[in-house]
């Protein structure tokens, strides 16, 4: 039983280690020499680096993506890096077409395949620090354009009849023709001279199957001062928290007085209202003499008072019916 548990798990490490180094590898987008390639980035390195002040504003103003990537990324490194005198990449690139390959053989580089690009690392040992040069190229599209126009009649029908009217002007046979032709080309087959010649094509034509879009100048810095960087943005990020919480604690802090501020404002406001003057009511006349006798309740005084109001009231000309004559208050009069 351990023996089979051991078994399956050796298998799924197995496939996943290799899986994992099946995933690293990644076809290029598109055909590139390797040394030449690198011999371009470090020649667009030279071009951009040996450039005005004037030329350095164009490019940033009015300069494609690359252009501007690249004299950003070189004025970064030169001023804030403070990197010093770059690596002379002029001599590979200048001997390159001498020297071929070996003109890379002291040039730190690593080239890089991805699904729609490669990126090619180059490593300038520059006076104060090493500075990454990173160029990203992408398919080049006119370039497909113009090597079919360029390479449109290289097929063998169209060669052979070519031969035809070249070996009946200088009076020898197709054969004899082809054969001086394959000569010339040092092959065995019109297919490989045809092959030959699209070579021939490819390098006139003065562009490549590939552009660059984008370059990313950085210096390289030491593991240890990476990590005092890392420490010196941890500090300044936490202080910068901590400063925050203490003002928002300070801010907090003053809110105990605002109770005291605005119930000294509503103090205010009612002692300005105490000092208007206030109107007193009219005190309802009341019924109950000081006396303390509620005349009021003496049905024979209102009788009397009553029959008294009915004839003073007769005497002078009005007259009032019993029943709408109605008493509604007496007062003791204080004479």
């Amino acid at each position: 039983m351990k023996i089979r548990k051991f078994l399956l798990v050796f298998s799924i490490l197995a496939v996943m280690f290799s899986l994992a180094g099946c995933s690293d590898e990644t076809d290029a987008p598109f055909d590139y020499d390797e040394t030449e390639i690198v011999i371009q980035t470090m020649d667009y390195f030279i071009q951009y680096n040996d450039v005005s002040d004037e030329y350095k504003d164009y490019y940033i103003s009015s300069g494609d993506e690359f252009e501007q990537s690249a004299v950003k990324g070189i004025d970064q490194a030169v001023n804030n890096d403070k990197v010093g005198k770059f690596e002379d990449f002029s001599i590979p690139v200048q001997y390159y077409s001498l020297y071929g390959p070996d003109a890379l053989a002291n040039i730190d580089y690593e080239i890089e395949n991805a699904s729609d690009y490669v990126m090619v690392t180059v490593i300038n040992h520059a006076q104060n620090r090493d500075v990454e040069i990173k160029v990203k190229y992408v398919e080049n599209d006119d370039y497909y354009i113009s090597l079919d126009q360029a390479t449109r009649g290289l097929d063998v029908n169209t060669v052979l009849e070519q031969f035809e009217y070249y070996a009946s002007m200088y009076g020898m046979s197709v054969d004899e023709y082809v054969q001086l032709v394959l000569e010339q080309y040092g092959v065995s087959t019109i297919e490989e001279a045809l092959e030959l010649e699209r070579e021939n094509v490819k390098a006139s034509l003065g562009i490549y199957p590939y552009t660059p879009e984008e370059m990313v100048v950085s210096a390289v810095y030491s593991k240890k001062e990476l990590m005092g960087q890392a420490g010196m943005n941890t500090l300044l990020g936490m202080g910068t928290v901590f400063v925050v919480l203490i003002f928002i604690s300070f801010i907090i802090s003053l809110f105990k007085y605002l109770p005291k501020l605005f119930g000294k404002k509503k103090d205010k406001e009612d002692e300005k209202e105490s000092k208007e003057p206030v109107s007193i009511p009219a005190p309802i006349p009341s019924l109950v003499p000081a006396g303390g006798e509620n005349l009021a309740n003496n049905d024979e005084l209102v009788a009397v008072i009553t029959a008294a109001i009915y004839a003073a009231e007769s005497a002078s000309g009005n007259s009032y019916s019993k029943d709408t004559l109605i008493v509604r208050s007496i007062k003791r009069a204080n004479r």
